[in-house]
């Protein structure tokens, strides 16, 4: 028997597997870090009574169930309508070579989550730990993270170096989102999705557009992207005669096809997304925010795979759907379900 097909078995796992873990890694760091950060940090903020994040619609106003669902309904699609338009800003933005106006929003978004929202975490971090400090030492901390920062995602540093700070990027702003009433949550979580689906594989979506005109231009869009390019090791297999041919069966192709594919992309709002839904799950408990991060990267597996399969005809395939939908399920299961449950078998071990 040819150990032919267990070598190809071999190689096809470990080219899956690492385009997997290289995307899975930071995404767990970043979920990770915000479940702690909400359950460490976040306490000491709602204590100091500093006021959430501002909403149009405050769901906390509505007297019944039913019109707090209207009011978050309502809160997400504002968000959702704010986030529409300044994708079709991008885009024509982008169309008209006005390069230098996205650079300057991105560059302004950076500063604010580098030198702001960095300040009030390590201001609440050293709290939390009692580590003394001043306005001086936090200053000059804060000035140079976020210039090294800044020079990192816009000019050039190593790709490990852009990476972190994409992370930390990520772990900040979703931080400061979880701030939002848990209704318009959820609502923002599913409406963010729904729209995702709708402006990646519609064919006049905005983010299907960009990416068609960034492929015909050659050009790189401009964005916060976390690329796994130099976490992937080439794949290497002996060499034998057949191995520059065309592959034949769909089992070769595929095999090509994950030796050979591109790295593999996640937008920055993929990590904040999903952390933020993380985030809002651990205040129900661990069972929760641990079956929704499972979900979560159940979903990012089953959106990678079928970008591999179907990468001749898809340009690109949204990473929220997915994840965001199965981990919503999961979480309504939990709190219907094993949370009852729990508190049942806890009761009666009470009592007796």
């Amino acid at each position: 028997m040819s150990s032919r097909p267990l070598l190809d078995d071999a190689h096809l796992s470990r080219g899956v597997g690492i385009r997997f873990v290289s995307l899975v890694v930071p995404v767990t760091a970043t979920m990770l870090a915000v479940v702690w950060s909400l359950s460490c940090l976040s306490p000491i903020y709602v204590n100091s009574q500093v006021p959430p994040l501002p909403v149009v619609v405050n769901e906390n106003d509505a007297a019944t169930a039913g019109e707090k669902f209207v009011y978050s309904l309502v809160a997400a699609l504002i968000v959702v309508g704010c986030v529409v338009a300044a994708t079709f800003a991008t885009v024509l933005l982008y169309h008209f070579h006005l390069q230098f106006v996205l650079y300057g929003w991105l560059a302004f978004s950076a500063v604010s989550m580098f030198f702001m929202l960095l300040w009030i975490w390590l201001d609440l971090f050293c709290t939390y730990f009692q580590i003394p400090y001043n306005v001086i030492s936090m200053g000059i901390f804060v000035w140079n993270f976020g210039v090294v920062g800044l020079i990192a995602l816009f000019c050039y540093s190593h790709p490990t170096v852009t990476q972190v700070y994409l992370v930390i990027a990520s772990i900040l702003t979703a931080w400061s989102l979880t701030a939002l009433p848990e209704w318009s949550t959820w609502s923002l979580l599913i409406c963010i999705a729904t729209y995702d689906i709708l402006a990646v594989l519609w064919q006049q979506g905005p983010l299907h557009r960009l990416i068609k005109i960034a492929q015909e231009r050659d050009e790189p869009i401009p964005g916060f992207v976390y690329s796994s390019a130099h976490s992937i090791v080439p794949i290497t297999q002996p060499a034998t005669a057949s191995s520059a041919r065309v592959p034949a069966t769909a089992a070769e192709s595929f095999m090509w096809t994950v030796q050979h594919a591109t790295p593999f992309k996640l937008g920055l709002g993929d990590f904040i997304f999903y952390s933020l839904l993380v985030g809002r799950a651990s205040f129900s408990g661990f069972v929760s925010w641990s079956f929704c991060m499972v979900s979560i990267l159940a979903g990012m597996l089953g959106t990678l795979l079928s970008l591999l399969l179907f990468r001749n005809s898809l340009r690109a395939l949204p990473a929220l759907p997915c994840s965001i939908f199965l981990s919503t399920v999961v979480f309504v299961l939990c709190r219907l379900i094993v949370e009852s449950l729990s508190s049942f078998t806890s009761h009666h071990l009470l009592v007796l």
